[in-house]
């Protein structure tokens, strides 16, 4: 019979999608470890959106409510002593969701940007040279047909994680009155925004359905992925590869009666330890 799990292993099995134990049945996966941490409690979360003047979106104030982000590596074995690591799903600390527009604003003033910004010049009117560069990046669509974003003086970008340093994962949110940002790919060499999800919980299922394959959110980039990337794409996960592959179009909403991603920050009745459990890299036998 299976050993019943601990409320605590529950919540990561339900949060990841069972993603470790299917990665521990691929061949030559290898190392699989999964970084627990405590939750924060409302009081932290308030007072994050209290320094950032906005409200984190309820499924996302969820998430952290049960656990402070997490982190979940894999290795992969390319021969028998040469196992390296390259799975990789981050969540941050809270804390470690920064505001990112000022970043973005004077770091990057490449021709191509200065470009854009004189062509829009006449549609922004009067600005600093940085809400130009901001503003010339959030005009016309994406890759995959989505409309980009439409930075204002009151738009708010936040870090999410950073690609390669070829990207970032961005936390948008179009005006501070709004609850419900989006996220985003920022190509830093262009300054070009990329869709990528709705909604936080989207997200966190995007980032388990590519198995946290190294530097997935590429997939939906104007450059690509790296060549080394791609191989491991195509040895594990090459459907996620195809030509025409739908994935911008695919509708995210599964049945009631099946819920997945359901974050209830009240499934510990205490705090949880935080300690880091290594899920085994063989097949377990079932009696």
């Amino acid at each position: 019979m299976n050993k019943k799990l601990s409320p605590e292993d529950a919540f990561y099995e339900n949060l990841t999608l069972g993603l470790i134990k299917t990665l521990s049945n691929v061949p030559r996966v290898c190392n699989v470890t999964l970084e627990r941490r405590q939750p924060l409690n409302a009081c932290q979360v308030v007072n994050w959106e209290q320094r950032h003047c906005v409200y984190l979106p309820e499924d996302m104030k969820k998430f952290y409510l049960s656990t402070d982000g997490f982190v979940l590596n894999w290795s992969y074995q390319y021969a028998p002593n040469d196992i390296r690591r390259v799975g990789h799903i981050h969540f941050p600390h809270l804390l470690q969701v920064t505001l990112l527009r000022e970043n973005i604003e004077t770091t990057h003033s490449s021709s191509n940007a200065a470009s854009l910004a004189s062509s829009n010049s006449d549609v922004l009117g009067p600005s600093s040279q940085s809400q130009s560069l901001s503003a010339a990046a959030s005009t016309g669509k994406d890759k995959w047909g989505n409309a980009t974003p439409i930075i204002t003086p009151k738009s708010k970008i936040f870090e999410i994680n950073n690609v390669n340093e070829v990207a970032k994962v961005c936390m948008l949110y179009e005006s501070t009155s709004s609850n419900n940002p989006k996220f985003y790919l920022l190509e830093l060499s262009t300054l070009s925004w990329q869709f990528l999800a709705d909604t936080f919980s989207e997200y966190l299922r995007m980032a388990i359905a590519h198995l946290g394959l190294p530097y997935w959110e590429l997939c939906f980039s104007s450059c690509g992925l790296p060549s080394w990337t791609e191989q491991l794409f195509l040895l594990l996960a090459p459907h996620l590869l195809e030509e025409h592959e739908s994935r911008r179009g695919r509708v995210l909403n599964p049945a009631c009666e099946h819920p997945y991603n359901i974050i209830d920050p009240n499934i510990f009745r205490g705090k949880p330890k935080s300690v880091a459990k290594t899920a085994p890299n063989t097949k377990q036998s079932h009696k």
